[in-house]
This record gives structure tokens, C-alpha cells and sequence, in this order.
């Protein structure tokens, strides 16, 4: 079944634009005149579904909308609708009334949407779906404009935190780059030609300066290739899964990678346990929000173990990798029946241990970069002080 885009008017001959599904140019037709629709125009859809993507504020800008309009007991085809109308990115204006063309044939809203993966994530449809079956979907749409804030919010914080560093390393390396590559050779070579005798510390820096741009070559190549094998299969998923369980071991990076994401995950099912999805389901949606294979790794192995019988916070506990706070409150929440309640509160704990872990990192990483500057900086001075020492102990000696 193809998607068409058409373009036409009705018995008041209003114009009408949107997309419906069909098998063939001829159905799409007949289906548009069942609708009491003259077409003008009938095309199939070049846009490829999996290439479309919002930004996550128009996405929460939707979500939130969504949730105003149907606890107004606004019917979901008509807020797809008008939110398609009111949309000013076109693409996504026609997405949702792709959907609502979906809906109108019979459809749920949840399985329009997984035809979006790009925009509607796994945890996203998965709660629409729950929302449909168990509760009520202004609250569920509600709940996930909270959850898309506070995600962008972790993501705002994140980036902000590494701004001023980024900068001041970038900033570091091209002063001491212009210092070894540009002023050190020129100033050496007025005492080569005067015939200066270069101190050992000078030799060194000199031969320092011609390997300076390979070892930062070699330093981006490393961080590159790090990405790529996090994002690709160019290796196998052994060394993947080792290389995953070498970051959780950095000094302060890892902890804060765990806490991190086991957070992520604690918001998600909080968000899906509250909508009415079981506890299974939930564990396997929510393990794809762990980054690092390692951990996702280790929550497949604790979906197997809860499928089995045991109980999470045990299953949990059984892995020897997650936070000893995490497990505790996931103890508690087994013996009640707010399990929503219990991943919130856990959630909030892990979240101010990311803040505290990330300011101290912050704090000791911008002492060590201006230091190591100020090392390089001064050693680079004396270079060109100890030769012109020299020099004038040789005028005087004359």
C-alpha cells in the first residue's frame, strides 16, 4: 500500500489537501469521491518516512497541545487537524495528516504513529498505546510533554556544562599550536644564525613542535573512531560491549554515565508504568534508552531473569553493575503498588547525583586545562629566555 498526496475540493468547493493510503492511483480516487472529494490533484508521496524529523520542541509543542485539546473533549481527528493546520513545518503539518488520514480508516493513533519512528520513538507509541487501552490520553499526552521537557532540559544542562570547557581546551591548544609552529621556530632561529648554543630544553620543545600536530591528529582520529565503533557494527559486539564496559570504569566519567542513564531509564518507566503498560513491557521498551551497550546489555539479562519469575529489584541486583541506591528503592517499590511513584523518587536521586558528579568534574577539569596551559606556556618562555641568557653571557664575556 502506497501513500498518495492529494490536492481537492468539496460541494462548497473549499479546497482540500492531505494523504491517504491506497494500493493504486485508481483507488485513491475512488476513495477521495467516496469522501465527497473532487480531486485536482493525486500524486504518490516522495517524502521517506524514515527521514523526517522535528526538533523535540516542536515535538514537545505538539505533545502539549495535544493534551490541551483533548481534555477539552476535542475529538483526536479533529486535533490532528488542526494542529496540522496551525503547524508551520510543513513536513510535520503533512505527517499528522497522514495520521489522521490513518485514524479515519480505522486505525489507532499508536500504530499511525509507528510509521514515524523518527519522530514518535519506541516509548513514545508504546505509551500512546497504553494511553488508548488503560487511561485516559490527554493525561498520557500530558505525561509525556513532562518527560520530552525534562529530557531537553538534561540535554540543555549537558551541553551548557561543556561549553566553557570545550572552549577553553580549543583555545589552549591553538595558543600553545601558534606558540611551538610559529613564534618558537622564528625566535631559535635568530640564536642558530648568532651562533647560540640551544639548551636542552629548547632542542626538545623545537623537535616537540614539528610531532604537536600529529599527536593532535592522532588525538581526534581516536575520538573519532570511538564515536564510530559506538554507533556502528565495524567491530564486534564482544569488543563493543568491552569497550562500553571500559567507559563506566573512567574516574568520575563513569559514574556519571551510569547514574546518567539509569536515570533516563527510571524516567521512562515511570512515564510508562503511570499510563498502564505492565512491567515487562515497560523493562523492554525502557533498556533502549541505555546509550552504552554495556548496561542495555545487562537490562536484556534482567528482562530474561523478570520474565523467569524474578523479582526486578533482585534481577537488578544480580548484575553487580547499578548503583546500590537503585536497587534499594527498586526493593521498595517491589513490596508496593506505586511503581510509578518509586522510579519518580528514583529518578530525583539519581538525577542530583549526575548534577553533584558533573559540577565536580567540572570544577577539577578547568583547574587541570588552565594548568596544563600555564605548564606549556611557561616552558615555551623559558626556551627562549635560557638561549638569550646565553647570548648575553657570551656578549659580556667578550
Amino acid at each position: 500500500m502506497a501513500t498518495f498526496k492529494y490536492s481537492a475540493f468539496d460541494a462548497d468547493e473549499k479546497n482540500s489537501k492531505g494523504f491517504i493510503n491506497a494500493t493504486d492511483l485508481d483507488e485513491a480516487k475512488l476513495i477521495l469521491k467516496n469522501r465527497g472529494l473532487n480531486p485536482l490533484k493525486i500524486e504518490i508521496s516522495s517524502q521517506k518516512k524514515s527521514k523526517i524529523r522535528i526538533s523535540n520542541n516542536n515535538l514537545s509543542i505538539f505533545t502539549k497541545q495535544m493534551s490541551a485539546l483533548l481534555s477539552a473533549g476535542t475529538p483526536i481527528e479533529k486535533c490532528l487537524s488542526l494542529l496540522s493546520k496551525q503547524s508551520t513545518n510543513t513536513k510535520f503539518s503533512q505527517i499528522l495528516l497522514s495520521i489522521n488520514e490513518d485514524i479515519t480508516e480505522g486505525n489507532s493513533l499508536s500504530s499511525a504513529m509507528k510509521k514515524y519512528p523518527s519522530i514518535f520513538d519506541e516509548i513514545y507509541t508504546s505509551t500512546i498505546y497504553a494511553g488508548e487501552t488503560s487511561a485516559s490520553l490527554s493525561e498520557v499526552f500530558k505525561d509525556l510533554s513532562i518527560y520530552l521537557d525534562k529530557e531537553a532540559k538534561i540535554r540543555s544542562q549537558v551541553v551548557g556544562a561543556l561549553i566553557y570547557p570545550a572552549v577553553l581546551f580549543i583555545v589552549s591548544i591553538a595558543v600553545i599550536y601558534a606558540l611551538l609552529s610559529f613564534v618558537l621556530p622564528q625566535v631559535v632561529e635568530q640564536f642558530v644564525s648568532s651562533n647560540v648554543e640551544l639548551p636542552l630544553l629548547t632542542q626538545t620543545l623545537l623537535a616537540f613542535s614539528e610531532i604537536f600536530p600529529f599527536i593532535i591528529g592522532t588525538f581526534l582520529l581516536i575520538l573519532i573512531s570511538i564515536y564510530a565503533v559506538q554507533i556502528t557494527n565495524i567491530i564486534s559486539k564482544k569488543n563493543q560491549l568491552l569497550i562500553s564496559k571500559y567507559f563506566l570504569f573512567i574516574p568520575l566519567v563513569g559514574s556519571i554515565i551510569l547514574y546518567d542513564q539509569t536515570a533516563r531509564f527510571c524516567s521512562s518507566m515511570r512515564l510508562m508504568t503511570k499510563a498502564g503498560l505492565n512491567t515487562i513491557d515497560s523493562l523492554q521498551i525502557s533498556q533502549n534508552t541505555f546509550k552504552n551497550k554495556f548496561l542495555r546489555a545487562q537490562v536484556e539479562r534482567v528482562v530474561n531473569k523478570v520474565i523467569s519469575g524474578t523479582s526486578i529489584s533482585k534481577a537488578f541486583s544480580q548484575a553487580h553493575i547499578f548503583p546500590d541506591v537503585f536497587q534499594q528503592l527498586l526493593s521498595s517499590g517491589d513490596m508496593g503498588s506505586q511503581v510509578s511513584e518509586m522510579f519518580e523518587k528514583t529518578k530525583e536521586f539519581l538525577d542530583q547525583e549526575v548534577d553533584t558528579r558533573r559540577n565536580l568534574l567540572l570544577t577539577l577539569l578547568q583547574p587541570i586545562v588552565i594548568l596544563t596551559m600555564g605548564v606549556f606556556v611557561m616552558l615555551i618562555v623559558l626556551s627562549i629566555m635560557l638561549p638569550l641568557l646565553q647570548m648575553n653571557n657570551l656578549i659580556f664575556n667578550i
